[in-house]
C-alpha cells in the first residue's frame, strides 16, 4: 500500500494521481499498465513516485483501495440484517448504486476491469490478495445467509456458488464496461437489476 506520506497529498492532488493510474490500469490491463505512462499522466516524477510507492504492485493497491471506499460509502445493507422478504429486493437496491457510482466515476471501473486481470500469484499472495479474501468471504456470507432464510438454494457447495456468482458478474461487468457510454443512469439501472435477477433465479431453491 501507498506509504503515510502519501495521505498527506493534497487530497484533489491524491485523487488525481489515483484517476490517472486506474485509467491505465483499465486501459492496459494489469501486467500491461506502464508505470511511466502513470507518472506522465499524473504529472509526477519517478523520484516522487518511489517516494510514496514502493512498485507498481503499490499503486495498483492504493487504486483499488480507493474505489473500495468510493464503492462502499453509503452502503447501508448490513447482509446479517437481511429478512426473507427484502433479501432480493436489498440486493438489488445496492447494485445500482454501485452501478450507478461505476458509471459516474469511470475511474473506479477502470480499477474493476483491471482487478480482473490481476497476475494469480498477487491473487494468492500479499495484501491484494487479503482483499481478495475478504471480498469473498463477504460473498460467501450473503450466500449462506440467503440459505438460512430459505431463498437461496442450498445444493450448492460453497466454492461452486462463489465461482458462479463471480462468472455472472464478470459476465455482466465485461458487458457494461462495452456498452457504458451508450447507457445513461435508466439503462445503468436495468442492466443491475438484471444481473440480480439472474443471480435470484439461479440460485433459487428447487
Amino acid at each position: 500500500m501507498a506509504r503515510p506520506r502519501f495521505e498527506k497529498v493534497p487530497q484533489e492532488r491524491r485523487q488525481s494521481i489515483i484517476e490517472a493510474a486506474a485509467r491505465e490500469f483499465g486501459q492496459h490491463g494489469y501486467e500491461q499498465a506502464s508505470l511511466n505512462r502513470i507518472l506522465e499522466a499524473a504529472e509526477l516524477s519517478k523520484g516522487s513516485a518511489y517516494y510514496y510507492f514502493d512498485d507498481k504492485a503499490d499503486v495498483f493497491f492504493t487504486v483499488v483501495m480507493a474505489a473500495r471506499a468510493a464503492l462502499t460509502a453509503g452502503a447501508t445493507t448490513e447482509i446479517e440484517a437481511l429478512t426473507a422478504r427484502d433479501f432480493w429486493k436489498r440486493a438489488r437496491s445496492e447494485y445500482v448504486r454501485q452501478m450507478l457510482i461505476f458509471r459516474r466515476h469511470r475511474w473506479i471501473m477502470d480499477a474493476g476491469r483491471a482487478a480482473w486481470t490481476l497476475p494469480e500469484h498477487l491473487r494468492q499472495e500479499g495484501p491484494l490478495a487479503e482483499l481478495f479474501k475478504l471480498g469473498r468471504a463477504r460473498l460467501l456470507r450473503f450466500i449462506v445467509h440467503g440459505r438460512k432464510l430459505g431463498v437461496v438454494r442450498d445444493d450448492l457447495p460453497d466454492e461452486l456458488a462463489l465461482s458462479l456468482t463471480l462468472a455472472v458478474d464478470r459476465a455482466f461487468d465485461t458487458w457494461l464496461l462495452k456498452h457504458l457510454d451508450t447507457l445513461d443512469d435508466e439503462g445503468i439501472r436495468k442492466h443491475a437489476e438484471l444481473l440480480v435477477d439472474t443471480l435470484r433465479r439461479l440460485y433459487a431453491p428447487a
